[in-house]
């Protein structure tokens, strides 16, 4: 049961991914199949902020002429205003970059089950959240959770979240005990506008990953470089890498490129002390 409160003074973190949860037949060289990444993007805002942060996409959206902001639909400069247009705004940044190939044996213990191995990438996401929702004292009942609805079993998650909170195996997962899972919900991006920003960021993830005959095999790390100041950064460095961005399990399973590696390592978020009105464990989101 959901703990009633005034929902101006919570918060609401939305989540999609990019690339395929597919992973019974991943794509190589040699044959076709689901995408060998797929990532996941998240964005948390304050409740009371929201209204106009939505102002801000009708905005962009009026600027390129797209009746929505869904990145597979936009060009490099339209994605560049984009993200542009956001940086005036507060929120915090979460991701994660899964390599198909890295799962060995686990694939086989999971059967192949695409919507299990999306649960598993979604449980080092809220990791993440769970682990900034600590650090800026906010209580699980003042985070709603939304994910944006896919052929996805999302009892099966609840389940995942639910042992890994009873039994948490690594540190990590401890913080999931910051994370109150019956606020789980799904939408659709028509339901849910600010879906757009989780869309994005996970969209500039897998540009920095996703080779393809499509894009001439040219990587794009712009886009993350210019979102990076608003992700979640480790206390004390404000390094994004192993805070609001997780590599699974680290950089080198997920085989970055030489200059993507670098440049995600050196990526540095925002402190919460340079946004006016936010501080590290008052009410703001940063």
């Amino acid at each position: 049961m959901r703990k009633p409160r005034n929902i101006q003074d919570g918060y609401t973190v939305f989540i999609d991914e990019s690339g395929e949860a597919g992973i019974a037949k991943v794509r190589s060289g040699s044959q076709g199949g689901a995408s060998p990444y797929m990532t996941l993007g998240a964005v948390l805002i304050s409740n009371r902020l929201r209204k106009n942060i939505e102002n801000t996409l009708i905005t962009v959206a009026f600027d390129i002429k797209k009746k929505t902001l869904h990145c597979a639909e936009l060009n490099h400069y339209q994605i560049l205003h984009f993200i542009r247009q956001l940086t005036p705004c507060r929120m915090r940044l979460f991701g994660v970059i899964s390599r198909k190939e890295t799962l060995g044996s686990y694939k086989d213990a999971i059967s192949a089950d695409s919507s299990m191995y999306y649960n598993k990438c979604a449980q080092y996401l809220l990791e993440r959240v769970g682990w900034f929702m600590e650090s800026r004292r906010i209580k699980p009942h003042q985070l709603d959770i939304i994910f944006e609805k896919a052929n996805i079993d999302y009892d099966r998650m609840s389940n995942l979240l639910h042992s890994c909170q009873r039994r948490p195996l690594h540190e990590n997962t401890k913080k999931l005990q910051n994370i109150d899972i019956s606020r789980i919900s799904t939408k659709r991006k028509s339901e849910e506008p600010l879906l757009q920003i989780a869309d994005l960021v996970a969209h500039s993830l897998y540009k920095c990953v996703n080779k393809s005959e499509k894009n001439f095999n040219i990587l794009e790390p712009r886009y993350i470089k210019e979102l990076s100041p608003h992700f979640f950064g480790q206390p004390g460095s404000n390094l994004v890498l192993g805070a609001g961005l997780y590599c699974v399990h680290s950089p080198r399973d997920v085989q970055l490129e030489p200059e993507i590696e670098e440049l995600i390592s050196s990526l540095v978020a925002r402190p919460p002390a340079s946004i006016t009105g936010f501080s590290e464990t008052n009410r703001g989101a940063n």
